[in-house]
């Protein structure tokens, strides 16, 4: 029987491929909450009476992330924000899934129902010139909404359950695509420029998408067994297979590697043409142009009937 490396007592049963160590369960998870606490203090992410905003999807990222950071910080002043965009049955089950839970934790949860706020859903641009891109408009609109929220409610941080294979991800198609300035907003802490955008941060930055997927199961967290349906052919989700089918085959230590390397090395001499920011003509949030993309999608959609 094969002993965990950490305690040598308990039989081991993860294996963390990247350092070839085996854990047992209990090491596992304080492993991670380990790592994940050296992470938000290496990069400073949160600072003494902070207000920090979670986003919150259902998935298994964000609900580790809330648990994790309600753990490590039991009096950080959290507020979980859950947008509903109305996408059939998957958006309902993601409710379903978060509202109990937040509810044990004791934190406070913000709703926003994009049907009965606004009267339309992701579905209404999928007829439109940009129903080919749905999962860019979502991203889009998520955006956009949950930096108003915290704005609204005065957060001084938004934290968002990216992983490290998200970022990694992104750092392969900017260096594809020659994408400086989204090469740009990939750092773990993303600071407001303007004082209608708040800072973001990414304190699972250093976890790999199957390590949170671990501490969810093992630590017995609720998270959505559905997909979204409107993800099938996503390219993020192309690019993630490629890196871990050709790539990490042979280098179990490439993700790691390649985001240190980026922010250490690259990022601090990444210097993108600086964007005059304006606001908004129609909602008065930050932008490049007159009027932000938010506006500019929903200026090409009819209002669902209320």
């Amino acid at each position: 029987m094969r002993l965990c490396y950490a305690c040598s007592k308990e039989p081991a049963e993860i294996f963390i491929d990247y350092s070839k160590r085996w854990l047992c369960i209990n090491c596992f998870l304080n492993y991670y909450e380990r790592k994940v606490k050296r992470t938000i203090e290496a990069y400073r992410m949160i600072k003494p009476n902070e207000k920090i905003g979670v986003a919150v999807s259902g998935g298994k990222d964000s609900t580790t992330l809330l648990y994790v950071l309600k753990k490590l910080y039991p009096s950080l002043n959290l507020t979980a924000i859950h947008l509903n965009l109305g996408v059939k049955e998957y958006s309902d089950h993601c409710n379903e899934v978060l509202r109990s839970f937040i509810k044990k934790l004791n934190v406070p949860l913000i709703e926003f129902n994009l049907i009965k706020q606004l009267g339309f859903s992701i579905h209404n641009f999928e007829k439109t010139r940009h129903g080919r891109k749905i999962c860019s408009i979502c991203g889009t609109i998520k955006r956009y909404l949950l930096n108003k929220i915290a704005y609204e409610n005065k957060l001084d941080k938004l934290a968002t359950g990216h992983n490290l294979d998200d970022i990694v991800e992104v750092i392969f198609n900017c260096y594809v695509q020659g994408d400086i300035v989204q090469l740009a907003r990939v750092n773990p802490v993303l600071p407001g420029n303007h004082p209608k955008l708040v800072a973001r941060i990414k304190p699972l930055c250093m976890m790999t998408e199957m390590e949170n997927l671990l501490y969810a199961s093992y630590a017995e967290l609720p998270f959505r067994s559905l997909s979204c349906p409107l993800s099938k052919g996503n390219r993020s989700l192309k690019n993630k297979k490629f890196i871990n089918a050709i790539i990490l085959k042979e280098m179990p230590t490439f993700k790691h590697m390649l985001f240190k390397s980026y922010v250490k090395r690259i990022a601090p001499y990444i210097n993108p043409p600086l964007e005059k920011i304006f606001e908004c003509e129609i909602c008065g949030m930050p932008t490049s142009k007159n009027i932000c993309a938010f506006c500019r999608l929903t200026k090409i959609i009819k209002p669902l009937p209320q």
